[in-house]
Order: C-alpha cells, then sequence, then structure tokens
C-alpha cells in the first residue's frame, strides 16, 4: 500500500493517510477527499467505522488495488506477477531486468528493495510491473499486457474457503489479460496445470516454462531451486520481449534479493541468523532445502511465528513433512493479523503436530531457549573463512523479523 501511495504522489495526486498505529481512523480525515483507498484489511477490522461508512455513502471508498488499476494502470504496458509463492522476488527481479535493458519501468512490490529505499521504483516510460495479490481478490482489478505465474496452491482459507474457489478466482485474473496479451507460466507446478486445463481462450499466447530448462551456466546470488524457478519467468518475459541474453545474464547473475527473503541480518559468535517472510509449508520446505544446499553439514534450528488461524489449521498436515530437514523446531504463539482469535486453536497445536518441535509462545522465552541450547562449542568457536556452525532461520509474516534481529542481538 505504501509503494502505491508513492506511486501515486509521482504521479501528481495529494496524499494523505492514517492507520491504527499512528493517526487512527476518522471520518474527519475524509474532507476535501476525492478517494479514499484502504487495505482490504480495514474491512476484517472494522467494516462499520464511520470513515467507510462516510466513504461508502459519498462512493469514493475502494481498494487501494482497485485504485492501481483503474487509475495507476491506465494507459501502460502492464506486467504482472501472481502466485502463491514467490510474487515479491519475482517481480523485483522483472523490475531489475527492465531496468538494466534500459526501459525505465515504474515498479510496485510488496516488499523493502534495499536498492529502492522501499517497495516502489518510479519511471517514465510505458512499462508498470506489478505484484498481484490473490487475497480479497486483489488482483481482479488488473487488466494486465503479461502475467508471469509462479505456482498455486490453497492460502487465505479464510477468505476462498476452498482450493477451487481460488482457482476459479485465478482463471478469471487470468480471462483478464489484453486481448494479444501472454501468461506465462511455471509448468512444473500442480495448482498452474489444472488452472491451465480451465482456460479456453485463444486471445492470448500461454507460454510455459520448467526448472528443467534452467541455463547451467547461470548463477544466482540468492539460493535455492524456488528462486531458479523464479528466474525461469523472467528469462521468458526477456525472450517475450526480445532482449538480448546477455541482459537476463548480467541482471539475474547480480540480483542480491530483497529483505526478509533467506535475509542474513549477520552472524555472531559463529551463529548466523536469517530472516524470511514465509508462512506456508512448502516455503518452510524450500528455504530450508536452500539452506541445506549453502551450509552443508550446519545444523538448522527453525523458529517459526504461525501467521493467521486459519491459514495454519489448513495447512496443520502438511507441516510435519515440510520440516522434516531442520535439526530443531520452536513454534511461536500465533500471529492473529487480521483474524479472531477462535479460542480452540493455538501454536501448541502446532508443535505437536510436527516431531522434535517446541512450543514456545512468548519471543524473550524463545530467545533465551536458544541460548541456552544452542552448543557451547557454537557459542565459542571461531571459524574459519567466516562460514557458521549454526543456523538460526527465523520465519514469519507478523512480527518475526523482530524477533530475528533481536536473536542476533542477544548471541
Amino acid at each position: 500500500m505504501a509503494s502505491a501511495a508513492a506511486i501515486a504522489k509521482a504521479y501528481g495526486y495529494e496524499i494523505s493517510g492514517c492507520d491504527l498505529k499512528t493517526r487512527g481512523h476518522d471520518v474527519k480525515h475524509l474532507e476535501n477527499i476525492d478517494l479514499l483507498a484502504v487495505s482490504p484489511a480495514v474491512f476484517y477490522q472494522n467494516n462499520n467505522h464511520p470513515e467507510v461508512l462516510e466513504a461508502k455513502k459519498r462512493g469514493i471508498l475502494m481498494t487501494w488495488q482497485e485504485f492501481m488499476g483503474k487509475y495507476l494502470h491506465s494507459d501502460k504496458f502492464v506486467i504482472c506477477v501472481a502466485g502463491t509463492h514467490g510474487k515479491s522476488t519475482t517481480t523485483t527481479m522483472v523490475g531489475k531486468l527492465l531496468i538494466d535493458a534500459g526501459l525505465d519501468p515504474t515498479v510496485e512490490v510488496g516488499a523493502i528493495i534495499p536498492e529502492w529505499g522501499g517497495g516502489d521504483r518510479i519511471g517514465k516510460s510505458k512499462y508498470f510491473v506489478s505484484e498481484a495479490d490473490e487475497f480479497y481478490s486483489n488482483f481482479l482489478h488488473y487488466h494486465p499486457d503479461i502475467v508471469i505465474l509462479n505456482n498455486i496452491e490453497l492460502d487465505h482459507p479464510e477468505y476462498f474457503g476452498t482450493f477451487d474457489k481460488m482457482l476459479d478466482t485465478y482463471a478469471q485474473f487470468i480471462s483478464q489479460i489484453k486481448p494479444g496479451g501472454t501468461l506465462i507460466y511455471n509448468m512444473d507446478n500442480p495448482g498452474n496445470r489444472l488452472l491451465i486445463s480451465k482456460i479456453q481462450s485463444s486471445k492470448i499466447a500461454i507460454v510455459g516454462y520448467s526448472l528443467s530448462d534452467y541455463p547451467k551456466k547461470l548463477k544466482l546470488s540468492v539460493p535455492g531451486n524456488h528462486n531458479k524457478a523464479n528466474a525461469m519467468g523472467v528469462i521468458k518475459l526477456c525472450e517475450l520481449l526480445k532482449l538480448p541474453k546477455t541482459i537476463y545474464e548480467k541482471s539475474l547473475g547480480n540480483f542480491s534479493g530483497i529483505d526478509r527473503r533467506l535475509q542474513e541480518l549477520g552472524t555472531v559468535n559463529g551463529v548466523t541468523v536469517i530472516d524470511d517472510y514465509a508462512n506456508l509449508p512448502t516455503a518452510f520446505q524450500s528455504n530450508i532445502k536452500a539452506l541445506r544446499e549453502k551450509y552443508s553439514g550446519k545444523p538448522i534450528w527453525v523458529v517459526i511465528e504461525p501467521h493467521t488461524f486459519s491459514r495454519l489449521r489448513a495447512v496443520l498436515p502438511d507441516l510435519a513433512a515440510a520440516l522434516k530437514d531442520a535439526d530443531h523446531v520452536i513454534i511461536s504463539k500465533i500471529f492473529a493479523s487480521r483474524e479472531v482469535d477462535p479460542g480452540d486453536f493455538t501454536g501448541a497445536d502446532i508443535a505437536a503436530a510436527i516431531p522434535k518441535a517446541l512450543y514456545i509462545p512468548e519471543f524473550s522465552d524463545i530467545i533465551q531457549s536458544l541460548i541456552s541450547n544452542l552448543p557451547a562449542r557454537i557459542a565459542t568457536q571461531s571459524v574459519a573463512g567466516g562460514q557458521s556452525p549454526a543456523i538460526i532461520l527465523v520465519m514469519g509474516s507478523g512480527n518475526s523479523d523482530k524477533l530475528a534481529r533481536e536473536i542476533l542481538e542477544n548471541l
């Protein structure tokens, strides 16, 4: 949302804003306002707030995604990146590719990009790259020229209910690709293949890619096959735009990643702390596998802050297999986000479903447990070459990034 606001300001809109943690919501904010663009989370917090009701009455209420699709995307060549996993990383890879090709794109990403100082990049060309989020059917406000579809698996069960309903929403999004446009999709993903079987359109081109096609000579700075799959979508885009092969080789080769995506925060006393935004079993598993490859033979301590009750209840059967390659697992209390605690499901239920997992609800106790249980040799050993004898991987989409930094500070 911050990215959309920054882009709107650059495009000449007058912008003001509020949230629960700063100014709060107040109907007085609507004085001299033409549009009220909100996060869909507002409707989960209080759909009957006076500010919301007044905006509805005046016919000026919309989500920020609707505002972007209707106003900011207008007259642009829109490239959207969609899928359950890897949207932010792939969107940034696409933006970087176009920048390196001299195409000067505007880019909106739901993450912080260190080189940009935020999640937006303002360009002056026709190209507009957007991360297209499926929650609340947000991406149905977009009418892209090109879509890169990474993968599809059930997420946001509190909204979609079933995988089939979510798949139908993706199919509707793909139907909104402009005539003559292109869908680039990952053929390795079962959800994507199901979606393709639903698409009955001769108005767009459909281009598939597979990890098996990944160029052997292309070395990424970001680890894991999941990032190679992200890169493959960008390679296909490069080919579609008829850009030289050397562009993607250089651009992807020096892509350094984004905040909260296997982000190495630092190493203290021989322990490396890594922060990641993952909140689903597939992402947990991919991250652990990537770190196993990068830090061969090093013990991996995984700390997870579960994100939303409905999501973790839905994926509970898949967690044990996803985390089996971790050496140690700690589960904190659940971050409710927009949800209300149902009272019958906690982090203890999650930990009970995972062999070798501990339930430690509070961050402060997690830190103490880690310090107490890391082998003494790790806390004192000096390792040649700066390699770490232990990895702490913290994952979650709530406040877990704060936990990761507090762990590092206390080592």
